[in-house]
């Protein structure tokens, strides 16, 4: 398959936190996930927390806010090279959410795009 290469796991999944300290004492405190690290690259509050290997990210929900997407809220893949991988995207008629991936700062990208359910899904390279 061409475009196989351009994807190397599976990157974290997002969900969607009302209280995003109450969410990070839950993860780590109660189900033993270790604390990597908390941002805010826009409006929005994230935090990262990781159990093995797996990586999930709480999106902050901030009052008023609607749960469109449910409280899963996305599951993010990483990407070898995000540019090939959107040109791939594209070539295969998948709906992006964004014209392009998006700094999101320490040299970080993504862009968001729909599954054929309507499912939320991430592209993501560092």
């Amino acid at each position: 398959m061409e475009g196989k290469d351009l994807f190397s796991r599976v990157e974290h999944i997002g969900i969607k936190a009302l209280n995003i300290d109450e969410g990070i004492r839950f993860y780590t405190e109660v189900l033993g996930f270790e604390f990597l690290s908390r941002m805010k690259p826009g409006e929005t509050e994230l935090a990262f927390l990781r159990l093995g290997e797996t990586v999930i990210e709480l999106v902050e929900i901030k009052e008023g806010q609607k749960f469109e997407d449910g409280l899963v809220n996305h599951l993010a893949f990483r990407a070898t090279d995000i540019q090939k991988a959107v040109v791939w995207l594209k070539k295969n008629r998948v709906m992006l959410l964004q014209e392009g991936p998006q700094s999101i700062g320490e040299g970080r990208y993504n862009i968001f795009f729909r599954g054929p359910s309507g499912e939320k899904l991430e592209l993501f390279q560092d």
